[in-house]
């Protein structure tokens, strides 16, 4: 599984995105939004291409909050994947 410690903190997400992988799920949790209404976006696909490569049918979207409560929303939605795939 998945720990929130795994994707970094959220100071990451201001300037980048996340990429990673696990058991057959890639995943990318990035920044979405204005910084009025600003949003973590994470985006799932199956393995073995990268987020560019991928079909854009193939990809899942999710959207939490912008704050620590959201990266663990966001965490537990990538584990439920990977246990439901």
């Amino acid at each position: 599984m998945i720990d929130v410690k795994d994707v970094l903190s959220l100071e990451f997400y201001k300037k980048s995105p996340f990429h990673g992988s696990y058991n057959g799920i890639r995943y990318r949790i990035e920044k979405d939004g204005d910084d009025e209404k600003v949003k973590l976006k994470c985006t799932i696909w199956p393995e073995p291409y990268s987020f560019e490569a991928t079909d854009d049918s193939l990809k899942e979207y999710y959207q939490a909050e912008f704050s620590n409560e959201g990266l663990e929303d966001i965490v537990s939605y990538i584990n439920n994947k990977v246990v439901h795939k």
